[in-house]
């Protein structure tokens, strides 16, 4: 047992130092790329001086990648963790498809809606729709794992009928709300680093702070008892954070999605269930999944740009049929 510890903690060390690496340079790429040609000398100006359109655009652009990964990770661990299920993922509770059909109302409705007003709309959508989910597991005095599942799946579909219906009555209107339920981090600014930073800097310590209780719900919910832990406020709890980082991230970059799924089953295969490990690692590879795909969305087609959702799900849905196909 302690070598097996041991294996898992230098490979948490390695695999750290190593996501750590890559992020910084895939940082600095995304600082460096785009749509416009900014040279090495131009880049290392505007980042001396916080002017230019490395400073105002890029940065906060990327700022907000790393703050939407980090959420969505580590939203899909604690999934994950209190369901007890593997491939359960933010989505599953309905909260991507609840902020999304806020907005897509919102969008449709409304000609011209103010822009401070559509992150604390899908916020409130994709809250009412973990709500909802919530209400609907509940039973019995607590939410069972199971009726979580699948109340979430039944909510998810029913919303995400609606969305469809909406974007295919209202299909000449609808460009803006696709940019949106596609998850894009186009023309995101410092007033989006500031919608999504408190809600990341609150909850991603909480996190870490209750990993050890996620740890112990891994057990069982008849040993977790013996241990003496309040095992449905303790899942109540933890559901409510989810709701806050996963809502928080759709805000701000709409519906990204395969992130809060692939990552933490990813990073569980490699060091183990221990959340202790596992949480800060999603965390890592989480803001380097969407700055990747953020950074190649920018360049792969330019002057237009691929969502940066549409690259995560071009890579977590070939995942998800590995686990199923071949992993069963």
């Amino acid at each position: 047992m302690r070598s097996l510890t041991q294996i898992r903690s230098r490979r948490f060390l390695l695999l750290s130092l190593t996501g750590f690496v890559l992020l910084l340079v895939f940082a600095a790429f995304s600082l460096w790329f785009g749509a416009v040609s900014v040279s090495l000398e131009q880049l290392l100006e505007q980042w001396r001086t916080g002017e230019g359109i490395v400073f105002e655009y890029r940065l906060p652009r990327l700022l907000v990648a790393i703050l939407v990964g980090m959420n969505m990770a580590v939203a899909g661990s604690i999934i994950q963790g209190v369901t007890r299920n593997p491939l359960a993922a933010p989505d599953l509770i309905g909260l991507n498809a609840g902020g999304g059909l806020v907005i897509a109302v919102l969008l449709l409705a409304m000609s011209d809606v103010p822009a401070y007003t559509l992150p604390l709309a899908a916020f409130c959508g994709a809250a009412a729709a973990g709500g909802l989910v919530f209400l609907l597991a509940y039973h019995n005095g607590g939410i069972a794992p199971t009726r979580l599942v699948l109340s979430g799946v039944a909510v998810g579909s029913g919303l995400q009928a609606l969305i469809t219906l909406l974007l295919v009555k209202y299909a000449p209107n609808a460009a803006q709300a696709l940019v949106f339920l596609k998850g894009s981090l186009y023309a995101r600014t410092w007033s989006h680093v500031g919608m999504i930073a408190p809600w990341a800097l609150v909850g991603i310590p909480l996190a870490f702070f209750a990993a050890r209780v996620l740890s112990m719900l891994q057990l069982g919910e008849e040993s977790v008892k013996g241990l003496g832990l309040r095992v449905q406020l303790v899942r109540l709890l933890l559901l409510a954070l989810v709701v806050v980082l996963a809502g928080s991230a759709v805000a701000v970059a709409g519906t990204i999605g395969f992130v809060g799924l692939i990552v933490p089953h990813l990073v569980k295969y490699l060091v183990g269930p221990d959340f202790r490990l596992v949480l800060p690692l999603s965390a890592l590879f989480g803001a380097l999944l969407v700055v990747i795909a953020d950074m190649v969305g920018r360049v792969i087609m330019p002057p237009a740009e691929i969502p940066a959702g549409i690259l995560t799900a071009l890579i977590g849905a070939p995942y998800f049929l590995y686990l199923l196909v071949l992993r069963r």
